[in-house]
Order: C-alpha cells, then structure tokens, then sequence
C-alpha cells in the first residue's frame, strides 16, 4: 500500500547515526517500475562515491560497480521494488555487490509481499496503518507546528473523522495536515474540509487517495503548475530549491518578475508546508527537497498531455498531443518524431547523447534547455542554441564544454546561465554582458579565472557563483569592483579573493549596500596551513585590508571564509548586533594564521557555528564568549535581568582540525549558549578539557562528540546529554554524571576506565580492534543493548563462556548483546531472557556448554 510509511521508515534507518558508524557505504535507490538495468548500475555507482562516465553499456558498468564496492562494507536501500522490478537485486545487483565485505545489508521496501519472498528476505516487518489517536496527533503535529493540542481542542471531534477518512495513511493526514494548517484554526474550515465533495470521488486515478486529490485541489493556480512541472523530473528526483524558482521563473510560472525570489520562496515554502514536497534533510536550511512517489505518480497523471517524461513513454510517443514540455531519459527515443512538436518549451535531457544542434533547429520556441543531470560529453554550444531568442534557462552543467561562443550574447531573454563543473571551461566571452535580463550565473568547478568586465552590465543578476576577481580592472576584465553595479545580489560566491591587493578595489564593490544579499561565501586559493603560514607579512596585511572592505550588509543571513590567510579576522565580524544583526550560519575553514576568534557571542540569531582549520588558535577565551551587555531587549536578557547571554540561539557548534587549541576558557560568570542541542570537536589532539561554562549554561545539550583529543581525560557533569560518541581519545579516562543519557559510543579509547551514572541508557557500543580484555566499567554498566567490535582473539575469548578466563561474565546482567568482528566474519550474540547464546565459531575451535 502506498503513502502507509515504508520508504520514511526506511530513511529513518539510512539516516541513522549507528548506520553511518557501522557501514563505509550507504546507497539509496529508487527502483521504477519500469526498470532499466544501466540507470540503476549508474545510480547505484554514484552513491557508492564513482562516476559511470558515458557509458550505457552494461558490459563496461559492472566492473566499475565491483571496483567501488570491492571490499567495502556498504548498506544499500532499494525503495519501492514493485513485482515487476524485483529482479533488480538477483539478476543485475547481486554479483557486482558481493565483491562487498561481508556483514553488508540490503533494505527493500515494497508495496507487494511477493517481492519479499521473492528476493527471500531473512527479515520483513509490515507496516501498519496508524490508529485513529496516532493519526489524530499526527495531524496536530502538521497543523501545529508547536504540537500543543489545546489550540485546536475544539476541533477533535471534526479532526478525529477526517482522520477516519484518511484510512490510517501517513501521508493522506499529512496531506490534510497540510491543507489545515494554510486555513487557520477557524472551526468552520475544518469542517468545509470534512464535507468535501472530493471524499465522495470515484475513478480518480492509480493509488491517489482522496485526501491527496483534495490536497491538490486546494493549491492556488500557480501552485498546481509549480507542482505539475515536477512530474518532468524521475522519481525520487532531488531538487534544489535555487535551480526549481528558476525554473518556475523560465515558464512563466512567477508573474512577478522584480519581485521573482521572494514570490518563488512562498511558493517553495508553501509546498514544503502542504507536504507535497518534503525536505531531504540533507541541509539544515530546507535547500533541496523530493517528492513522495505517490505524488510523483499523481502529478505525471496530471501532467499528460502537455508533459512528457521518462524513455519507453517517450518512444511510445506519437506527436499526436500538444506537448509543451518534454524530458527525456533513456536512449530507446525516436527524434523524428519528437521535432514534430514545434510547441515544445521546456527540454530536460539525463543522456548523456544528445543530438543538441539538431534540436534547437526544430524548437525555436524553447525557454528551458536542462542538460544539468545528463553527465554529456558535449563539448560546445552550437549556433542554433544562441538562435533561441525565447530561451530563458541554460544549464550545461557537468558537460565537456571548452568554450562559450560569442553569439551567447544573442540569448536577450536568458534568466540563468549554469556552467557549474564543466572542468575544461576557461574562456568567457565579453558578450556575456549583453544578457542583462540574467539572474543566475554559475562558473563553479571551472577553469574560469577571469571575467570580462562586461560582467557589470548585468544589473538584474542575483546569483553569482564562482567568480574570481582579476587582479586590478586594468586589462578588460572584473575585478571585485565589477560588483558595485549588482545591487540586486542575493547570493554571491567568490573565488581566489588572494588575487586582489588592493583595498580601494574592494572598497569599491560596496558589498554593505547590497541590501538584498543574503548568502556571501568568500574562498581563497586552496593553500596547506604551512602555505599560509609562510606568506610574507605584506601579502597577509594585503589580504586583511581586502577582506575589511568586503562587509556585508545588515541582512545578510550566512557568511563562510574559506582559506583566508590574514592574521586576524575581518573586523566587521566583531561588531555584533550592530553589523549583522540577522547572521544565522558563520563558516571560518581552513584559515591558518589567525590566533583569536572573534566577538561572535554577540550575534543575536546565529545558529550554527563551525570552525575548520584554525591552525593557530591556541584559546578560545573571554572575546569569543563574552555577550551584548549593552542589550536593552527584555526578551534576550539573561535570568538574572542584566544582559542577555552570548551566543542566545547557537543550536549547532563545530570545532575542527585545530591541532594546536589548548584551553577553551568559558567561566561560569558568563551565561552563554542556552539554545545549543549539538556540539562536535574533532582532530584538536591538545585540548585538555571542556570548560565549566559549558556544564554550567549549555542546559539543551543533546548531542556530544569528540573525536581525536589525544589530551582529553575526562567528560562529566553535563545533565542534558543524551547521545555522546568518543573516538581515538587516548587518554579518555573518564565519563560520568551524565544522568539523562541514552546512547555511548566509545571507538579505540584505551584508558578509559569509568563510565559511571547512566542510568538512562539503551544502547552502549564499544569498538576497539587492540584491546585484549573487555573493560570493567561493563560490569556496572546497565544499558539495555551492548555491541561489541574486537579481533578475533577477544571473540574467541567471549565466546568460551563455559571457560574460566572467558570475559562473558562482564555483560551478562545486560539484556542484549552482539560480539563481531570488524568484518563481522565471527560473531556471537546473548540475551539474559530468556536466556540464549549463539556463534558462528566453529565447534572445533570453541568449547560449548
């Protein structure tokens, strides 16, 4: 049954932090119905980190697939395996994986039991529908974000039958949900829903539930054809949200075209609220997102006629619809027929072949041209593209491209330019500033190092990606002063910033009055931290005076410095509240010669923090931790009443790769920090301890992981940790007073003698290849799970548990146990009750009792 919760299930499992731990390779495929054996070879290839290249080829796609799994310990999820497709694993996947290491796992969902026993699953679980009240507080939680019931408690009533209508589908009262919560909570709404005539509907199409027909017919006109344009897209697609608004842009779907980003931005919103897009979770700020298949499915019923999508419906085609917009996938697709269609608007291709010039001669009428996930090997844009006098979105993105022509400048109309990754792309031509309805350019992963200084004609532009500043404006190309004319800037990303040396330069780019700037990511040559070091002081004062000039404006929301090597950071991040009062994200990586981190505890909104690279901080003190003590605002004052902690809404801090961070001195006259739920160190081999700050005010700490603190003796006294992960601290010694903690994960900590206080825990997992005897903290250890990763020798040792120098007395008032090796050849498991104990080790090596 669809939308019951099989692939959320599934995700929660792929995305679990033990799955990452336990697996080098995690692969999610979604298995069409109508499947294609070198899609999913590729798919497969990609996710276990290669490129298939272009081939097509069967023969020459499973021997790259072996290489890359070849002894790799990987967890592969293949999503929505219909009956038909459930040969996917025996006859195509099954002999290139198992060049994996052994303990790798399958995940199947499926809709049909048959595949289950089909593919003779070891293990199956069924899904079940939700109970009425597990539906009814599902809907509370899409309706109120705040899930507090006593908002809408009048409403239980009418809540409770549309719940009952839903059938205990997830994704029908998520739908609803979605629905409800862009009504208010006037009563009358809910019951306008409750008597729709959609609940009633017959002949409504494949496994579309009402609730979601309903859903569909609520969404405003521009929003069903935001919603049907996906359907161009494969199943399980991921969709960026910058390149979807430029898309709806390209079709005309955003009537307001000033105002185009914020428009775009509501719509995405608004169907990430309705639940008919879901974010992938990848990000933390909602930038990429897919569709359920179910919706997937009902948009490409909706889509017909005017949409055609996907290989074999392609090459069924007859040119008898009026097709407006065409993707294509899979090589079985008749071109002669497809140029009948003079109509045709949109082309998104995911071949690599494409036959580009022959193309664009038959559709003069294109706006979108897609090329951007078909990996081509194609290597220039021919004339009859820059003909396309309506086109509006260019994206050849990851192709071979050597050179831009000339006559790209002929594409008046083009709102999005991307050249992200065409790694042979060096020459940008100077008519690229005749495209001055152009908002989006991307050189990203090019050879591109210099711009024409034509570039400034391009007033609309608001994405810029990419660009590398010349050294002066000199010699007819862009320097960072090519920037003063783009005040309509919303996300900026530049490059080799080293290059320039002068400040008046950068003065002139006015970065501080481009009040729509909301992104600004400032990269510099990637150098070693030695590299950096050993610049000369004029070059590191050179770039300090550069870096000063480019401020961003009040606005701005996330900065990042990458590979900045000034001795002290830009002084405008020391100005707080004044400067950036609406920061939420701050990147400082890879900058090597600074020593004192800046006032950041002033910022108001900053939510997320990470530190990588900082080779010369050697403390983080006072100016980094200290608060806005001239605040006047009650709301963020501090319980005492006088200022308002530092850092108030830090969720997430990392500190990374700091190899020579000794002292983090926070003390306990400085609250700070009240909203930090997770907090990452790794690779700072020196720092001795954590401060008494943190165990003070940190009062929302949940997550803690430290990795690599070769100094750090011990981690106590942190009342609200929940899960805490420990990896190669040499000389850890001790974790206690952590009362409300559910989950330990301990990897080669040798000395670590005492593990005390958790009351509250489930899961301990303890994984040292080295050591010879298990610990004896295990012995007053109550967690409800244990799993054990030791050599073969130690497993030998536990699985003697009739012998006298065996070590499964340590664990035995535990419930659960698992015992393996690191490539799980050997492994042995125990339950207290009712009592059992198995292993695989073979009888003649092991004594049973």
């Amino acid at each position: 049954m669809g939308g019951i919760g099989k692939s959320t299930l599934a995700k929660k499992i792929f995305n679990d932090r033990r799955i990452e731990d336990e697996f080098q390779l995690k692969i999610w495929v979604c298995v069409p119905k109508e499947v294609k054996g070198e899609e999913v070879l590729k798919c497969v290839i990609r996710g276990a980190g290669g490129e298939p290249g272009y081939t097509n080829k069967r023969s020459e796609l499973v021997p790259i697939l072996e290489r890359h799994v070849n002894g790799k310990k990987f967890f592969l999820v293949l999503d929505d395996v219909w009956a038909e497709s459930r040969a996917v694993w025996d006859d195509l996947l099954r002999a290139p994986m198992s060049s994996g290491a052994h303990g790798s796992r399958l995940l199947v969902t499926s809709r049909d039991e048959r595949v289950a026993n089909g593919m003779r699953a070891t293990k199956s679980h069924r899904v079940e529908k939700l109970s009425d009240e597990d539906g009814w507080s599902l809907l509370i939680k899409q309706v109120l974000p705040n899930g507090i019931e006593s908002e809408i408690e009048d409403h239980r009533e009418i809540g409770m039958q549309i719940v009952e209508k839903c059938d205990g589908l997830p994704l029908a009262i998520k739908s609803i949900g979605g629905v409800l919560c862009t009504k208010g909570n006037l009563r009358e709404n809910w019951q306008a829903i409750l008597r729709s005539n959609v609940w009633s509907m017959d002949g409504l199409p494949g496994d579309v539930h009402r609730a979601i027909y309903l859903s569909y017919e609520d969404l405003p006109p521009p929003l069903k054809q935001c919603f049907i344009f996906c359907s161009l897209f494969p199943e399980d697609f991921e969709f960026n949200k910058t390149d979807l608004i430029y898309r709806w842009l390209a079709e005309g779907f955003l009537h307001d075209k000033e105002d185009f980003w914020e428009l775009g931005n509501e719509y995405y919103t608004e169907l990430l609220q309705r639940n008919i897009l879901e974010d992938t979770n990848k990000y933390h700020n909602q930038v990429e997102c897919k569709m359920h298949d179910l919706l997937w499915s009902f948009t490409c019923q909706l889509g017909k006629g005017e949409n055609c999508s996907g290989g074999q419906t392609v090459s069924r085609f007859e040119g008898s619809m009026k097709v407006r917009r065409l993707s294509i996938k899979g090589t079985e697709v008749n071109i002669e027929v497809i140029k009948k269609e003079k109509g045709l608007r949109t082309l998104i291709y995911f071949e690599p072949e494409i036959a580009l010039d022959d193309l664009c001669k038959s559709f003069s009428n294109l706006r979108i041209i897609d090329l951007g996930s078909s990996h081509s090997n194609l290597s220039s844009l021919p004339d009859s593209l820059c003909d396309l006098v309506h086109l509006r979105y260019l994206d050849i993105s990851n192709t071979e491209l050597v050179k831009i022509p000339n006559s790209i400048g002929n594409l008046r109309n083009l709102v999005y330019f991307c050249c992200y990754g065409c790694q042979e792309l060096s020459h940008v031509p100077p008519s690229i500033g005749n495209l001055r309805e152009l908002r989006y350019l991307n050189f990203r992963n090019t050879k591109v190092e210099a711009i024409p200084m034509e570039l400034s004609n391009l007033e609309k532009l608001s994405h810029l990606f990419g660009f590398v500043p010349y050294k002066n404006s000199l010699e007819g190309f862009s320097s960072l002063d090519g920037l003063e004319s783009l005040s309509k800037l919303i996300d900026l990303l530049l490059e080799g910033l080293d290059r320039v040396s002068d400040r008046t330069i950068a003065e002139r780019a006015n970065l501080r009055s481009k009040n729509l700037l909301l992104v600004l990511n400032l990269e510099y040559t990637s150098l070693s931290s030695e590299e950096q070091l050993s610049q000369t002081d004029e070059k590191k004062i050179s770039t300090e005076d550069v870096l000063n000039e480019l401020c961003p404006p009040r606005f701005v929301k996330v900065v990042v410095i990458d590979g900045y090597f000034g001795r002290r950071l830009p002084n405008w991040l020391n100005l707080g509240a004044v400067a950036l009062p609406n920061l939420r994200d701050i990147g400082i990586l890879e900058c090597a010669c600074f020593e004192v981190l800046p006032m950041l505890g002033q910022l108001p909104n900053l939510h997320r923090l990470k530190i990588r690279g900082a080779y010369s901080v050697e403390r983080v003190g006072e100016e980094f931790m200290q608060g806005d003590t001239k605040s006047k605002d009650p709301i963020v004052h501090t319980i005492s009443g006088s200022a308002r902690p530092a850092f108030p809404k830090l969720n997430e801090l990392i500190f990374e790769e700091m190899p020579n961070w000794k002292e983090w001195h926070w003390n306990k006259g400085q609250p700070a920090m009240p909203k930090l739920k997770e907090l990452c160190i790794e690779a700072c081999p020196e720092l001795r301890s954590l401060p008494e700050g943190l165990l003070l005010y940190a009062t929302s700490l949940e997550f803690l992981q430290i990795i690599h603190a070769d100094k750090l003796i011990t981690v106590e006294n942190i009342p609200s940790i929940k899960d805490i992960r420990v990896l190669r601290n040499p000389n850890l010694a001790r974790i206690s007073n952590l009362p409300n903690i559910s989950n330990i994960s301990i990897d080669h900590c040798p000395n670590l003698k005492a593990v005390m206080n958790p009351k509250a825990l489930q899961t301990m997992r303890l994984c040292d290849y080295k050591m010879k005897l298990l610990p004896d903290y295990l012995t007053t250890t109550m967690s409800r799970k244990l799993i054990i990763r030791c050599d073969e020798e130690l497993l030998l040792n536990i699985a003697n548990q009739g012998e006298s120098d065996s070590e499964w007395h340590k664990f035995k008032h535990i419930s659960k146990v698992k015992v393996s090796t690191k490539d799980e050849s050997l492994h042995a498991t125990y339950q207290k009750t009712p009592f059992s104990f198995t292993t695989n080790v073979n009888a003649n090596r092991v004594q049973m009792t």
